[in-house]
């Protein structure tokens, strides 16, 4: 109804137009009288103004009597402020600071394996025993040699407190006594590194040798000693993010490899930025993992933003005009479709936070919105 009374006053007043108009207008523009012409279109502006005012009028009384008029069916949000965060998916590679590859330090052929793979070791345990070559005995030589040196020195010494002998003996002989005490030591440090002993306690993850293989210092790798309680995830973090990210922010950290995922916190953030690829690096705990290994690759949802009352709804239902600004329609008092223009925040999955526009008593339009006009009449299918 509202559509044929549209139509018909529209004939109206181009027929209007036609009939009594028109030749006024083409006579005006024949005799290019443009004073004229601005006349006639003051008048037909007014006459549009009009016809405008009355359609408007008429079409608020069919609304508001017509008892047949049909309205679009809508559902409508339950706004209400809650929590709303923001992650950000990363890649993190779990590590240890305690995985060590154990070089030979002497060279020689190795005599024993003292341990397995796979046994746990604690620190200071006897782990590899390179032959020395004979290298023990000399030691043992020349610390006989010190003693007779050291007993020779005391006696020098005693002399000549008592003034007896002369100062040339005394220092020759405590010379002589000093530089084979320094020899003996270096013997000794040498001998030592013919045995490797664990630097901290932890688990044999492999051996790289056999008995009676050749070894050379800094050459050879003997075995491997991890330690797996004090691990942590380490990752590599975008530098947009860098004021955002603390000590102490929640994360979560997923294991694709065993299946399950657990919450973390920062437990230390970087304050290099690296120049290659503009990332810091922070790390992670792994207090509340099940089970891990070094070098495991792991994904890491990372929270950078967090409000604790923020309104947000689902993009679906956020349309954009050519100009780039967002809204949305809310139902008004008279259940009617409302435009809203919006601003939004960031996005997380396939919600959005908005940060005008909105109020939690608003009633936005959820099915249905991207059918329905402004101002058109709606009724709401949900109960809230």
């Amino acid at each position: 109804m509202k559509k044929y009374l549209f139509y018909g006053l529209s004939l109206w007043l181009v027929a209007a137009c036609s009939t009594a108009e028109t030749p006024d207008t083409q006579k005006l523009i024949a005799e290019k009288n443009v004073e004229g012409l601005r006349a006639r279109q003051a008048t037909l502006v007014a006459q549009n103004n009009t016809v405008k005012a009355e359609l408007n009028l008429v079409m608020e009384a069919i609304d508001r009597l017509d008892t047949d008029k049909k309205l679009s069916l809508v559902t409508v949000l339950p706004l209400k402020e809650a929590p709303f965060k923001h992650t950000v998916l990363l890649q993190g590679v779990v590590k240890t600071d305690q995985n060590l590859v154990l070089n030979a330090e002497f060279m020689g052929t190795v005599k024993a394996l003292h341990v397995a793979e796979g046994q746990y070791v604690t620190k200071g345990e006897l782990l590899v025993t390179v032959d020395d070559g004979g290298l023990a005995k000399t030691v043992e030589v020349q610390r006989s040699q010190l003693d007779l040196a050291k007993t020779i020195f005391e006696r020098q010494k005693r002399l000549w407190n008592q003034q007896i002998g002369s100062e040339i003996e005394y220092l020759q002989t405590k010379t002589a006594y000093e530089s084979l005490k320094k020899t003996v030591q270096q013997l000794n440090e040498q001998l030592a590194k013919a045995k490797l002993y664990a630097p901290f306690s932890g688990r044999i993850d492999d051996i790289m040798v056999e008995v009676g293989a050749l070894v050379s210092p800094g050459v050879n790798p003997l075995l491997r000693l991890i330690n797996t309680e004090h691990m942590y995830v380490e990752a590599d973090v975008p530098e947009r993010y860098f004021p955002n990210i603390k000590k102490g922010t929640p994360a979560e950290v997923k294991i694709p490899v065993y299946g399950y995922s657990y919450q973390s916190t920062v437990s230390h953030k970087g304050t290099h930025i690296n120049t290659g690829n503009r990332t810091f690096k922070v790390s992670l705990s792994t207090k509340n993992a099940k089970a891990l290994a070094p070098n495991l690759i792991s994904t890491i949802s990372l929270v950078d933003y967090e409000n604790t009352a923020a309104l947000a709804i689902p993009l679906e239902v956020i349309s954009e005009n050519f100009a780039g600004q967002q809204y949305v329609y809310v139902v008004n008092k008279t259940n009617k479709a409302e435009k809203r223009f919006i601003q939004t925040g960031l996005v997380q999955e396939d919600m959005v936070e908005v940060l005008e526009g909105l109020e939690p008593k608003d009633r936005v339009i959820n099915e249905g919105a991207r059918l329905v006009k402004e101002n058109e009449n709606v009724l709401i299918t949900n109960v809230l």
